[in-house]
């Protein structure tokens, strides 16, 4: 049986929803030693980039599940 590999946008899709997962999962180490310095600016900083990744991951799940559902993956 021939194995079947992702086309170039699914794999794109899962490969940045897989690095931005990673990032998040790490990310409240980077807030924690900026709150331990007392620098609000970088907490500040870090929190928005958070924010932003948490908002690209959605896209991505969101966009994956759609694909799968329609048969398009």
């Amino acid at each position: 049986m021939a194995e079947k590999t992702l086309d170039d946008n699914p794999y794109n899709a899962v490969h940045q929803l897989t690095k931005t997962l990673e990032f998040l999962n790490r990310v409240n180490v980077y807030i924690e030693d900026a709150q331990k310095t007392n620098n609000e600016a970088f907490v500040k900083i870090w929190e928005t980039i958070k924010t932003d990744r948490q908002k690209h991951a959605d896209l991505l799940k969101e966009f994956l599940s759609t694909e799968m559902k329609e048969n398009r993956f």
